[in-house]
């Protein structure tokens, strides 16, 4: 296979650029609720993409099932290229890479029987529901994914790729009366089979999170300082700052640029974000990106400035910056574009506890249920949060919703603690591609004088 992709990776003659991937995926879904199977899937495929870009034209891309008569694509897509009307774009080329990137996990999850795999799913379903009286409905997700990719490009790149991903999530549905809560957690990495194995104190307290939920007081609203907990904190910084820093919605958008320009004093000093897919073993993570450029880390705000964004080769062309190993695709049905790969809020040389000590009425903001952004405006609903009177954390409070401006809050966060800590469950979506591995990080992070919406009272 090897040799077929480097011989087809040559075949362009006029300058253009060409990227060939093939994949062959293994999933397995299992789905339970309550004492029943409603899901139970596992498929098999192998498909292909070809990607060209010619110099004087654009981009011309296919995908297709099954990996015969390549030599057939390569030679319709330079010919198809060639005919589509002038462009303007192109892709900083690259050094070509030539590796094997395999993976062998301590419990290969492809080896294990389905029905071990069934009966550990009901033993957790069993937990959620005896967690609490008030549990109504427990589900416990199962999925797991084994990706073998085959990559080639005209710079001379031929990349070999395992890429194993499982994830286990537990979903609790509690009520009393006409009122209903729902709390989720689960766990998710590029493991093996160990990963959701002995999770029954996990199912255990989701289960019991739903039930206080029941209990729990509405927020009341106002003006307070806030910490947000590691999630809550990597979500903001994630889907808020993020998705503004991926270049290619940048460089179609001028106002946005004008906003973001490189250098400018952008936030709090004590606040300095990354993205590194370099990193070893988090499900966004590869040592080259999905057009076979490396990956590293990339700092978007450094010490309150504004230091980076991220780049696929086009956009690193059409910006005149260099790619940072940010082109990421979900499957060989879609070409690579900008992507996150796992982002974070580095720590900061504070404890945790520091950040309460002297708030005299706030709140204390935890995980994450749902939000939205539209360029600098955002609004976040954690999944729940807790009353700080008087440097203390009181009582159990939902129903919090966040929302501001991002440029005036990134300025409002004043301490960063120095408990650091990966989220891996979870995905981010973007346009067509659902359902992309992207971790976040954070450790605490303290906010003044934030305009937080709940039951307000005057």
């Amino acid at each position: 296979m090897r040799e077929i992709l480097r011989d087809l990776a040559r075949r362009p003659q006029n300058g253009e650029y060409l990227e060939i991937r093939l994949e062959h995926i293994v999933t397995t879904s299992i789905r339970i609720h309550n004492t029943t199977v409603e899901r139970f899937k596992v498929t098999e495929e192998r498909g292909g993409s070809l990607r060209i870009l010619h110099p004087k034209t654009g981009w011309w891309f296919a995908s297709f099932q099954g990996w015969d008569n390549l030599g057939e694509y390569v030679v319709s897509g330079l010919r198809s290229v060639a005919l589509l009307p002038q462009g303007r774009t192109g892709v900083v080329r690259g050094e070509g890479a030539e590796e094997e990137i395999r993976f062998f996990p301590r419990e290969d999850f492809r080896e294990k029987p389905l029905g071990e795999k069934v009966q550990l799913l009901f033993t957790y379903a069993r937990m959620l529901r005896e967690a609490s009286p008030f549990v109504v409905s427990a589900v416990v997700e199962y999925r797991d994914e084994w990706r073998t990719v085959y990559f080639a490009n005209s710079d001379g790149s031929v990349i070999f790729w395992e890429k194993p991903d499982i994830s286990l999530s537990f979903v609790a549905t509690a009520r009393k009366g006409d009122q209903i809560e729902v709390y989720r957690d689960g766990v998710a990495g590029k493991a093996g089979f160990e990963l959701v194995r002995e999770l029954e104190e996990l199912a255990h307290r989701v289960g019991k999170q739903a039930e206080a939920l029941l209990f729990a007081r509405p927020f009341p609203g106002g003006v307070y300082d806030v910490v947000l907990d590691p999630v809550l904190a990597g979500v903001f910084i994630h889907e808020a700052f993020g998705h503004l820093s991926e270049a290619d919605f940048l460089s179609r958008n001028e106002r946005l640029q004008k906003l973001m320009v490189l250098g400018k004093p952008i936030a709090s000093p004590v606040l300095s974000v990354f993205d590194d897919g370099s990193l070893e073993n988090l499900r966004g993570s590869s040592p080259y990106d999905d057009e076979g450029t490396r990956t590293q880390r990339t700092y978007l705000i450094r010490e309150g400035y504004l230091s980076g964004r991220l780049h696929s080769r086009e956009t690193a062309f059409l910006l005149g910056e260099s790619p940072t190993g940010n082109a990421r695709t979900i499957s060989y049905r879609f070409p690579p574009i900008v992507r996150m790969t796992n982002t974070g809020i580095e720590p900061g040389t504070v404890s945790p506890q520091d950040l309460f000590a002297d708030i005299e009425r706030g709140v204390y903001a935890v995980e994450y249920v749902g939000g939205n952004t539209a360029l600098e405006l955002f609004t976040f609903s954690p999944a729940y949060g807790y009353l700080i009177e008087r440097g203390k954390v009181g009582e159990m409070v939902k129903d919090i919703v966040l929302s501001g401006n991002l440029f005036q809050t990134l300025g409002k966060i004043d301490a960063v603690a120095n408990d650091f800590r990966w989220t891996e469950v979870g995905w981010c979506g973007k346009g067509e591609q659902m359902g992309l591995p992207t971790p976040t990080g954070s450790p605490h992070v303290r906010l003044r004088e934030v305009l937080v919406g709940g039951q307000y009272h005057a």
